[in-house]
């Protein structure tokens, strides 16, 4: 009997399967297969991005607001400790403030020649900056009692709070030089404030050896005018001084003219008295010399006033600029922490 083909015999309806032999794969069967496979892949999908989420959640960086369970209790206990220093941060600042405010009246005092005003705004500077070193003592210690930032770990306090911490220790060294730069604030004013004293005393010791001079007395004129040379040298030290921080020029050009005309007069009457009352040619030449210097000499008192404000815009006004923004750098900081 001749085999019909496999194929031939699924048509008819006559396949059926004999042990040993192969039996044909249906279309049901061969879907089944399909639909199988894709559902494994599915699984196995999703089973990866499973794993992915618990890796990225154990990866999660500690202190940060995805792993707030770690630094809970640690955070509860550090905030209030943190807003304390904070506090502690803000009376530093209205200290450095109210020390701004006494060097502002230190300089309109300056300017003013008030001199009692003055010393009156030097020494409320002074017992401010005694407030100031009292606050930042205060804010040391509230740092110093704010817990788990000693040795702190990512694992114990947030890094929120732990960069505000950070900000505040930095916030006290702010105010690390103030007293150096008040120091040498007062000692400025205090030589600036001199000043106008010393020009008007040489100018007046100069105007008194003219008279005596005018009126034949040559020695005594001498004399004062020996007076009025120690004024000056007194007004140099102090441009000297000064001139390390500000500006000077118009009081060196106001010393300069001063000296030159001290030496003419000098010069004359001495001339004047080696001649005993006779008119020499020696006598003419100090005579024209002493009306040339006296040209170079300033026409009134005004050139004092810019002198003054010269003084005041160098080293002065730089060190209460500096106080002012130390005061504002430590407002910055109290800013970023709401």
């Amino acid at each position: 009997m001749t085999e019909a083909p496999i194929w031939a015999l699924a048509r008819s309806g006559h396949c059926r399967a004999q042990p040993g032999t192969l039996r044909p794969v249906t279309l049901l069967e061969t879907l089944r297969s399909v639909i199988a496979g894709i559902a494994w892949l599915v699984l196995a999908a999703l089973l990866a991005l499973g794993s992915a989420g618990v890796a990225a959640v154990l990866n999660h960086t500690p202190g940060t607001a995805a792993r707030l369970e770690l630094t809970y209790a640690a955070d509860i206990a550090a905030k209030p400790a943190i807003d304390g220093a904070a506090a502690q941060l803000a009376g530093l600042g209205n200290a450095v403030d109210q020390l701004g405010i006494a060097g502002r009246d230190a300089l309109t005092s300056l300017v003013n020649g008030d001199a009692a005003s003055l010393q009156t705004a030097l020494d409320a500077g002074a017992a401010r900056l005694s407030t100031v070193h009292a606050a930042s003592d205060a804010l040391a210690g509230a740092l110093a009692a704010v817990p788990y930032v000693t040795g702190r770990s990512e694992l114990y306090l947030s890094t929120a709070l732990a960069a505000r911490y950070d900000q505040l220790v930095k916030a006290r060294t702010l105010v690390s030089g103030l007293a150096d730069n008040w120091s040498v604030f007062s000692e400025q004013a205090l030589d600036a404030s001199a000043v106008p004293a010393l020009l008007t005393e040489h100018d007046t010791l100069t105007a008194k050896a003219a008279r005596e001079g005018s009126a034949g007395r040559y020695p005594q004129a001498l004399k004062l005018l020996d007076s009025a040379d120690v004024s000056m040298a007194k007004a140099v030290a102090l441009r000297d001084r000064l001139g390390r921080k500000a500006d000077v020029t118009t009081l060196t050009a106001w010393l300069s003219a001063n000296a030159t005309y001290d030496g003419a007069l000098r010069t004359l009457y001495q001339t004047l008295r080696d001649a005993k009352g006779h008119v020499t040619s020696a006598v003419r030449k100090a005579f024209a010399g002493e009306q040339a210097a006296r040209q170079g000499l300033p026409k009134d008192t005004k050139g004092i006033i810019v002198i003054m404000n010269d003084i005041a815009r160098g080293g002065l006004n730089q060190a209460v600029i500096s106080i002012d923004t130390t005061k504002g750098l430590i407002s910055k900081v109290l800013e970023q922490g709401h």
